[in-house]
């Protein structure tokens, strides 16, 4: 579903609201889900995450630019350079807003040290100390950071439920220019039910 289409399916479940069909709202916001390109990377193994209760936000932050990177792309660089499994995102957001799944959803991430077997990890493709998020990534990074909350039931505004890795690690992740835009996503999500 593009954005439009979400936008006419939210104002028919606002409508819903009004006329005092909160069940048919609140069937629109549990079944619908961003579009979001579905790789099916392999992974050498994969563990189930039991619960979430935080969504961390990376960057991508390779030294060498500001680039655009793939769930592909880093899947092959965790897996040739790190050794690991795979992707260690559950998803990844492109330059131009195209959200790919990297880890499966339910699966325990490898992003945030010590905070992965209770976390969702977002990465946004770019390096934001030396540039700044666009706005088709800041749609993306809003609207799945907002169905993430709907979906696993956290609220936003609490205290250490979207995160920065910086807030979890020592890093400057997710560079300074996407981590005060922090708020910016946390008052969106707030305000999406």
């Amino acid at each position: 579903m593009d954005r439009r289409k979400f936008l006419q399916v939210l104002a028919l479940g606002a409508a819903n609201v009004l006329l005092g069909n909160e069940k048919a709202a609140a069937y629109i916001l549990d079944t619908w889900e961003p579009p979001i390109r579905k790789l099916f990377l392999r992974f050498t193994e994969y563990e189930e995450r039991a619960s979430t209760e935080m969504i961390v936000i990376h960057h991508a932050g390779f030294p060498d630019g500001d680039k655009d990177s793939s769930a592909e792309d880093i899947h092959k660089f965790h897996q040739e350079t790190f050794g690991w499994a795979g992707i260690g995102y559950h998803y990844v957001i492109r330059k131009d807003g195209t959200i790919e799944q990297g880890r499966r959803p339910q699966a325990v991430g490898a992003h945030a040290l010590h905070h992965n077997k209770n976390s969702i990890g977002i990465c946004v493709a770019g390096n934001f100390d030396l540039a700044k998020p666009n706005a088709a990534q800041m749609d993306s990074l809003k609207l799945l950071t907002a169905w993430l909350c709907h979906k696993y039931k956290l609220d936003p505004m609490r205290k250490g439920v979207i995160v920065g890795h910086r807030n979890l690690n020592d890093t400057k992740c997710p560079g300074d220019n996407l981590y005060k835009k922090l708020d910016e996503i946390r008052r969106y999500c707030r305000d999406f039910e």
